[in-house]
């Protein structure tokens, strides 16, 4: 998901939270997140939650909507897939 400069900090606790109060369905699959926030960076602060594996399609999208639904976002998100 990508904010706003100075706009990641309140997404990024309730991600956290939502991953360790075990909010996702699907949360056996999160294997960690991450933030970025880079001085000078054009397109803002970024987070991404990662997964243990993007086999299972249905756990990323629920993973997907859950996390966009929690952080009331409206944006679109974006998969990637980075093969081991």
């Amino acid at each position: 998901m990508s904010f706003s400069k100075g706009k990641s900090d309140t997404s990024w606790l309730y991600t956290l939270l939502a991953m360790i109060g075990h909010q996702f369905d699907h949360g056996d699959e999160i294997c960690g997140a991450v933030v970025s926030v880079r001085a000078g960076r054009a397109k803002g602060e970024k987070i991404a939650l990662w997964t243990k594996n993007a086999v299972n399609e249905t756990a990323q999208v629920s993973i997907g909507k859950q996390w966009k639904e929690f952080l009331d976002y409206s944006d679109s998100i974006g998969t990637f897939v980075k093969p081991l």
